[in-house]
């Protein structure tokens, strides 16, 4: 009998034990900011999907409006200079188009699938954001935060 009441208490307390087993939070950190720079508006929005601390995937949306047609085309030049070296990158995407007085400018990271080497062979700066081949939602919030954006 009291080898039976044994074996109920460690049943009961394995079963508390993995039913009570936390699973990492998930969700997606979305970080804001507009400004107004002279006669151009800027909004930029980033979604960071997240698992515990470590990104999943990054979608940025970055609008520039203007009126002045020879602006715009300026802006998306030196986009495509900035991201043209990532072309070649598996699971990074970025796509910048000018419709009427509104440069948009689209990029999606897939940190989960992404060869890191890369990004950092491109570019030195990114070996600062990605610690152990991770990118950790901490230090997008903290980046993004400093350009003056909101983060929720």
């Amino acid at each position: 009998m009291f080898m039976k009441k044994i074996g109920i208490i460690l049943f009961v307390s394995l079963l508390l034990l993995v039913g009570c087993t936390t699973k990492e939070e998930s969700g997606v950190l979305t970080c804001t900011r507009t400004a107004k720079q002279g006669n151009i508006d800027l909004s930029l929005n980033y979604k960071i999907a997240y698992t515990g601390e470590y990104v999943n995937t990054i979608e940025t949306t970055e609008i520039v409006k203007s009126e002045d047609q020879n602006t715009l085309n300026l802006y998306k030049t030196q986009l495509e200079n900035v991201y043209d070296p990532y072309k070649s990158i598996d699971y990074y995407e970025n796509e910048v188009t000018i419709e009427g007085d509104t440069l948009t400018s689209k990029t999606k990271i897939d940190y989960e699938h992404i060869n890191v080497d890369d990004l950092i062979e491109i570019d030195s700066a990114n070996e600062q954001i990605l610690k152990d081949g991770k990118a950790r939602v901490s230090d997008f919030r903290s980046m993004y935060e400093s350009i003056g954006a909101s983060c929720k």
